[in-house]
């Protein structure tokens, strides 16, 4: 009875030997042999923007509105199984870049169409958006670009199986922009829709009016300075009435550039208007400090030599006068060259 018992369990323990080395030496064919996960089909939609209107831009929070047309285009079997399911193409993609969204509007404007082997549904969009690109060094003459990203949010429902993956195409075919595009003070130079790393991105670039940033900003300062620089043409001996004008173009520069930077959001850097300011309170700084000196001079000088004296002064404040020209001609050119 014990040696039936041994044997039984020698038996048993070969059996599990004899299995577990089986398995042990051949791992990778009952690895093949295991069905593996298909992946989720990829369905091009394919995106075009037309844009009717942009307004409402606001250089302080680099925010604006725009309104136009979005066509979302897909396969025509896929885009009606969406549809059977009550899903919008639409609802597959959103503005990665759009503020207040629930202040916003999309709506169809048409039913599906066929095109090809497609279907394509035009939708109306009108909404605020922010572009995080707008620099403002060459401010009032730098190019200004608005963007309108669009990305990829495959949010089915649970009654479409198998959801698929949807990629992103652009589609400049109808897109394009309207002439009611260009903005207060700005010219629509140039746009593109493009593809980019996750969705399509469309860009309108600005262009500031030369003469309207000349007449909101420059001219006030170029009088202003104007002002100080003929300053020095009153006769020395009017020293009170020539120290009396550098405090008040001082105080005047302050006021405009304050003004105009409330127009702008808080920048770590300067603009090429932030510049021109700054070259002016140096300016009107160096004729007060040469006012002070002349008035001083002039006090303690023999009446007898002051003709001398007068004629040293105003060849030196006509060096000063023809130096600062020559400083705001070099900084126009340059901002001239930032547009």
């Amino acid at each position: 009875m014990l040696a039936g018992s041994r044997q039984w369990l020698a038996s048993l323990i070969g059996v599990v030997l004899g299995a577990w080395l089986m398995l042990g030496a051949a791992p990778a064919p009952l690895l093949a042999a295991m069905p593996a996960a298909l992946p989720s089909p990829s369905v091009p939609l394919t995106l075009s923007l037309a844009v009717d209107n942009v307004y409402g831009f606001s250089s302080r929070d680099k925010t604006y509105s725009v309104e136009g047309t979005l066509r979302v285009t897909a396969p025509a079997a896929e885009m009606q199984r969406w549809l059977a399911a009550g899903l919008e193409p639409v609802s597959l993609v959103r503005f990665q870049n759009q503020v207040q969204p629930w202040n916003s509007q999309l709506e169809p404007i048409s039913g599906p169409m066929r095109q090809g082997d497609s279907l394509r549904r035009d939708y109306r969009f009108n909404g605020s958006f922010y572009s995080d690109e707008i620099d403002f060094r060459g401010y009032p003459f730098g190019a200004l670009p608005l963007r309108l990203n669009l990305v990829a949010d495959p949010s089915f429902p649970a009654a479409i199986t198998n959801p698929p993956a949807i990629r992103l195409v652009a589609q400049s075919q109808g897109s394009g922009v309207s002439r009611r595009s260009n903005m207060n003070g700005y010219k629509l130079i140039r746009w593109r829709l493009f593809n980019q790393a996750g969705g399509v991105e469309m860009e309108l670039v600005y262009q500031p009016i030369g003469w309207a940033a000349l007449v909101k900003w420059l001219l006030p300062l170029l009088i202003t300075m104007v002002v100080m620089l003929l300053t020095p043409n009153l006769r020395a001996g009017f020293s009170s009435e020539r120290l009396a004008i550098p405090p008040v173009i001082l105080l005047t520069l302050v006021f405009m550039q304050q003004a105009y930077r409330d127009s702008l959001p808080a920048l770590p850097y300067l603009t090429v208007l932030d510049g021109l300011f700054a070259y002016s309170y140096l300016v009107t700084l160096a004729f007060f400090c040469e006012f002070i000196w002349c008035a001083n001079l002039n006090d303690r000088l023999d009446p007898a030599t002051a003709a001398g004296n007068v004629r040293r002064i105003e060849r030196l404040e006509l060096v000063m006068q023809l130096a600062s020209l020559s400083g705001y001609g070099t900084l126009l050119g340059w901002a001239w060259s930032q547009r």
